[in-house]
C-alpha cells in the first residue's frame, strides 16, 4: 500500500502542476472567455488535489480508504464550435504564442494524468480507490476533449497566419 501512497502523492504534484499552468495561462491570456475557461480548469485540478490529499490522510489516519465522493462533473464545456476561446479572439490568432502552446501544454498535461490514473487504476485492489480513479480519469478526459478540440480549431488558422505552411 506504501507503493500506493507514493503513486498519489506524485498524482498530487501532477494535479498542483495543472493547478498553476492554468492559472498561469488565465492571467496572461486576453481573451475573457479563456480566461473563465482556464479558472474552471484550474479549480478542478485544485478539487482534484484537494480530494487526493484527503484520500491519503485517511489513509494514514485508520489504515482505510474513505475517500469523500467528488462531483465527476467537469465545470469545462466541449460545447460549441470553440470550447475555450472566443470566436473573436480566432481571427487574432496570429500572434497567440503562449495560448497556443499553453494548449499544448495543457494536453500533454491531461493525457499524462489519464495514462498515470488508468495505469493506477488496473493495479488498485481497494473499490473507493478503483471508483476515485475511474471519476478523475473520466474528469481530465472531459478537460482533454476540449483542449485538443480547440488546438484543430486554432491550428490551420495559426499556421496560415503566422504563414507555417506555404500552401
Amino acid at each position: 500500500m506504501d507503493q500506493t501512497i507514493d503513486l498519489l502523492k506524485l498524482a498530487i504534484l501532477a494535479e498542483q502542476d495543472g493547478y498553476h499552468h492554468y492559472l498561469t495561462a488565465s492571467a496572461i491570456t486576453s481573451d475573457k472567455k479563456a480566461q473563465e475557461v482556464f479558472q474552471a480548469l484550474a479549480r478542478d485540478e485544485e478539487l482534484h488535489r484537494k480530494t487526493l490529499l484527503d484520500g491519503i490522510a485517511s489513509y494514514g489516519r485508520d489504515k482505510k480508504w474513505s475517500l469523500a465522493t467528488i462531483d465527476g462533473k467537469s465545470k469545462v464545456s466541449t460545447a460549441g464550435s470553440s470550447p475555450i476561446f472566443s470566436g473573436e479572439f480566432v481571427k487574432r490568432i496570429k500572434d497567440k504564442h503562449y495560448e497556443m502552446s499553453a494548449l499544448s501544454i495543457g494536453i500533454l498535461l491531461e493525457q499524462n494524468s489519464i495514462d498515470f490514473y488508468s495505469k493506477m487504476k488496473s493495479k488498485a485492489k481497494n473499490a473507493k480507490l478503483k471508483t476515485l480513479l475511474s471519476v478523475l480519469i473520466a474528469w481530465e478526459k472531459k478537460h482533454l476533449e476540449a483542449l485538443v478540440k480547440q488546438q484543430k480549431l486554432f491550428m490551420s488558422a495559426y499556421w496560415e497566419e503566422a504563414r507555417f505552411q506555404p500552401f
